[in-house]
């Protein structure tokens, strides 16, 4: 059985990946909050409608291949955290590490994302 974070988090990365925007919506509409936050180090995005508008942004990009989950989804009670990679037809590949938390209906209600690896001690 799937527990509500995991299924959560599952729909967020497929429509992160969806070059298709319709689909994108729709899968972005039954995973995060309408009202729910990613924050990052320079902004915060406020609301499911800016969210999508970033990844159309983001798709738009011819640069830009894919995105690939590094890491195992590790989702727990209303938390989750993976990595993922960013690549791009030119330039390195952009990681990234996102944090965040589900609410009481199951929708991500926030995300942190940190970009570029942790460096070791």
């Amino acid at each position: 059985m799937t527990i509500p974070v995991q299924q959560a988090v599952d729909t967020y990365i497929r429509g992160c990946s969806e070059r298709d925007p319709a689909r994108r919506a729709a899968l972005l509409q039954a995973c995060f909050a309408e009202d729910g936050r990613m924050v990052t180090g320079g902004r915060e995005i406020r609301g499911r409608a800016e969210v999508l508008a970033m990844l159309d942004r983001f798709w738009s990009d011819p640069e830009v291949l894919g995105v690939r989950v590094t890491s195992v989804v590790d989702a727990r009670g209303a938390i989750f955290r993976y990595r993922a990679v960013t690549d791009f037809r030119t330039g390195p590949s952009v990681e990234v590490f996102d944090a965040g938390e589900i609410n009481g209906e199951g929708k991500i209600s926030l995300i942190l994302t940190f970009a570029g690896p942790l460096e070791d001690r």
